[in-house]
This record gives C-alpha cells, sequence and structure tokens, in this order.
C-alpha cells in the first residue's frame, strides 16, 4: 500500500505558487464556450516529435508510398509508364555528342514496327510469370480434372509456394549484391566500407552463396551496422539499408518445405502422371539452381531490355546530376505502377509506323467476371488498349470476348469522333475470317481518362498482392 501512496502522490509541492505571465488574468473572464468555434485561428503548432508520429516527413519520403497513399485505388491517371517512355527521350544531353548517340539508337532499338508486336508481347509475357513451362501446364491440367474438392489442389498451391521460395531465392541474392553495391559508391569515400561492401557484393553473386548463406548474412548485417556507425550515413541510406535487413530475412534455404510438398502432389497423382511429374520438377530445378531459363530463340523483350540499358546506368555517370536525378524519378514511377499490384497482364508498346511514334499499355483479364459471369460459366476475356498518338492524341480501346463473340467500345479525342464512325465495320472486317464475330461497337469520346478500376469492375476485389519482381 505504501508504494501505491508513492505512485498516486503528486509530484509538485502543493505550496508551489504559479506565476501568472504578464498581460493575462489568473482567472477567466467568462466560461468557455464548446459550440463557439470561431475564435480559434489555428491550432497548437506540433512539436517535431508530434510531427514525426503523425505526417509524412516529406522531404526524402519515398515517392512510391506516397503515392499509394495518396491513391491507393488508383484513381489517378495509370498510364506512367508511356508518359516515362517519352521523358526518357527528353534526357538526351545536350553537351555530349557521344551519349545523345548512344541514348538515341538505344530508344530506336526500342520503338516496334507493327509486325514485330506480337511476337514482343509474347516475349513480355514470358518474363511476367516464373509458373510456366510444362511442369506448370501438367499442375494445371490436374488441377482442374481432379476439381475443386480434392485434396490435390491444396497440394499443389502448397508446391508452388515452396517453389517461389526457392527461386526466389537468387532474385533475393541479387538485390542484396546490388544494395551493397550501391551503398558502396555512395561511399566510396570511405577507404574502410567501401571495399568491404564491394568485397560482400561479389560474394552474394558467387556460386557458392546458397551454400554459404548464413555466415554471408551475419557478415552483411555486421556490416550494415558499421554503415549505420558511419559519419557518412543519411536518412538515404537508411532506407537501402532497411531495405537490405528486410530481403536478407526473406532468404529461406530450409529445403525440406520443397521435398515434403513434392511428395504430397506425387502421391496424390495417379499411375500415370507420377513419372511425368517427377520428371519435369527435376528438369524445372535443374534449370532453377543453373539459373537458367527454358527460352525459345529470340524470346526476349526487346523493349524491356532497352529500358533496363537506359535505366541501369551504363550511360548513367556520362550524364549531369540533374538528369541523373530525372532517371531516379522515372525508375519510382514505373515501380509505382499499377502493373506491380494488379492481377492482369501488362504490356508496354512503343510503336513506329512510318512518320509516327506511339506509346501503348494493354491490360487483360483472361479469366474476367466483370458481366457478372458465375463461377460455373465461362470467363470472358477483357482487353484495355491505351495508345498515345503523337499530333493526335489519347486514344482507348475496350475489348470484351465471350463465347466467340467480341464486343468492341473505342474512346477517340473530340476532334476525331466523327472519323472513326465507319471504324467498327472495319473491325467486324478483321474478324470475318476467324471463328469470332462481331458484337456491339461502340466509338465514343474521351472525355477524361479512365482509371483500372473503372474499366475492370472486379479488380477491387482481387488485388490482395504486390509483384515482387519488380
Amino acid at each position: 500500500m505504501a508504494d501505491i501512496l508513492k505512485i498516486t502522490s503528486p509530484v509538485v509541492d502543493k505550496n508551489q505558487q504559479t506565476q501568472v505571465r504578464p498581460g493575462s488574468a489568473a482567472e477567466a473572464a467568462a466560461p468557455f464556450q464548446m459550440q463557439d468555434v470561431a475564435k480559434i485561428a489555428q491550432t497548437t503548432a506540433q512539436t517535431g516529435i508530434l510531427k514525426q508520429n503523425t505526417g509524412l516527413v516529406k522531404e526524402g519520403s519515398p515517392n512510391i508510398l506516397e503515392n499509394l497513399l495518396k491513391d491507393p485505388s488508383v484513381t489517378e491517371t495509370y498510364l506512367k509508364n508511356i508518359f516515362m517512355l517519352e521523358e526518357i527521350y527528353k534526357l538526351l544531353p545536350a553537351n555530349n555528342r557521344t551519349v545523345t548517340d548512344e541514348i538515341e539508337r538505344l530508344f530506336e532499338l526500342m520503338l516496334l514496327k507493327p509486325g514485330q508486336v506480337a511476337q514482343e508481347m509474347k516475349a513480355q509475357e514470358q518474363v511476367s510469370t516464373s509458373f510456366r513451362g510444362e511442369l506448370f501446364t501438367l499442375l494445371r491440367q490436374v488441377s482442374n480434372s481432379y476439381g475443386s474438392n480434392s485434396e490435390i489442389q491444396p497440394a499443389i498451391a502448397n508446391l508452388l509456394r515452396a517453389l517461389n521460395h526457392h527461386i526466389g531465392n537468387q532474385d533475393i541474392r541479387d538485390a542484396v549484391a546490388n544494395s551493397f553495391t550501391y551503398l558502396a559508391d555512395r561511399l566510396s569515400s570511405s577507404k574502410n566500407l567501401a571495399p568491404r561492401l564491394q568485397e560482400l557484393a561479389q560474394r552474394f553473386r558467387a556460386p557458392d552463396a546458397e551454400q554459404n548463406f548464413q555466415q554471408l548474412k551475419q557478415e552483411a548485417l555486421s556490416l550494415l551496422q558499421n554503415v549505420r556507425n558511419s559519419v557518412l550515413f543519411s536518412q538515404d541510406l537508411e532506407k537501402v539499408v532497411s531495405i537490405t535487413v528486410y530481403n536478407l530475412s526473406r532468404h529461406n534455404s530450409n529445403k525440406q518445405f520443397l521435398q515434403e510438398s513434392a511428395v504430397e502432389v506425387w502421391r496424390l497423382l495417379d499411375f500415370q502422371s507420377r513419372g511425368e511429374f517427377k520428371a519435369l520438377l527435376a528438369e524445372y530445378l535443374q534449370a532453377a539452381d543453373e539459373g537458367k531459363e527454358k527460352a525459345d530463340e529470340g524470346s526476349t523483350s526487346k523493349v524491356m531490355d532497352t529500358l533496363v540499358k537506359l535505366l541501369s546506368g551504363e550511360v548513367q555517370g556520362k550524364i549531369s546530376p540533374a538528369e541523373q536525378e530525372r532517371m531516379e524519378k522515372i525508375i519510382r514511377s514505373l515501380l509505382s505502377s499499377p502493373s506491380n499490384f494488379t492481377p492482369l497482364l501488362h504490356f508496354v508498346l512503343p510503336l513506329a509506323y512510318q512518320d509516327l511514334h506511339s506509346f501503348a499499355e494493354v491490360w487483360i483479364d483472361p479469366q474476367s467476371q466483370d458481366r457478372g459471369e458465375r463461377q460455373d460459366e465461362e470467363k470472358g476475356i477483357h482487353v484495355l488498349l491505351v495508345i498515345d498518338v503523337e499530333a493526335f492524341g489519347r486514344f482507348e480501346a475496350e475489348v470484351y470476348e465471350r463465347n466467340r463473340e467480341v464486343d468492341f467500345t473505342l474512346y477517340c479525342p473530340p476532334a476525331l469522333v466523327e472519323a472513326y464512325q465507319d471504324f467498327g465495320r472495319t473491325v467486324a472486317q478483321i474478324l470475318r475470317p476467324t471463328s469470332y464475330y462481331a458484337g456491339n461497337i461502340q466509338i465514343k469520346e474521351l472525355k477524361s481518362s479512365r482509371s483500372l478500376m473503372q474499366v475492370f469492375k472486379t479488380l477491387p476485389y482481387r488485388r490482395t498482392g504486390v509483384d515482387v519482381k519488380i
């Protein structure tokens, strides 16, 4: 009880006299009216501690986070990639003819001719997911044939989760190595830290990094603590260090989960499928361990490879700091693109036709239920094509296919609506030699850009994850 009395006793001396500031009365002249708020000119200014807990730090805060917090439903324009491609072309330094020619050549390589569009879309689709190939085709067929009430589907889900951990380890090690390379560059003035950071980055890229990961992880955490204690440490470097620590925690070297999930799927398969499953799984794991992709000749994305060269730093160091800052903004905008937060197929297509350049994005939902399709009904294919054409403006084409019937809606700039009124006949002629037929065709005025949420109605119920391979 004595302790309780001590805690509840007032700390301030009862006999202490409180001094009244000059010009203020000791007692209120009138009672405070709660309903009268007109006399409150402004709220009390926040202290530094309070502000850091209640507001975003504007200076140096991640643009990606701010954009997502400001617009988590993607209601603003979503064609960031298109405008970023246009922005790249404006990065050409006027004072360096050699670098200018190099970037111009890269940009020209990025532009596609009409005959290259189909191959480019196939190439971009190939790199959009790791779950492709004969193994996953077999798993899809087995899942569909057994139905949703069988034990095989949860077993396949566990196997996919285990495979994702297995193949994701290489990406995690690459990300950690890239972080150490970046830190070494930013701390190049430190003769102690920079060489150690660069050496550790090389060890994370070494072939034996998987076997020595636990030792590398301990050395990495110790070195990152030294970076934090350095006088060169800054708020920007804190972000890199935090992401690096997070990536180190995601690495999963436990092989038992993969073995157990594979055995469980094998046990539930019929005798005819077991041998094929075992052979395909072994082939896939061997290719993943060797870091090789089973890809057809010419399946590399021309656009993405060129974009990586433009932004990866091959020409950085030769350009001005102002242009370097603009490149960083482009990368952040590309990372904050809704394509990384939506379960839709996404394609970026910069096109060149005669003397015109256009920049297009395509969004596809191959299993759409935007028109009320039930789970047991055949799903539709919903496509949104957005094109920004030089000297003409912006177009949006929406296509919906179900049961071989194709509905087509074209949204044009106001000045071109009349000129495209007969475009529906062209669409019908294109479909006539195929097994598809034209349904409802409309030509409308594009009054304002529509968000993905407005086009794909069921998207809010499906945005449940983030594409981590960005």
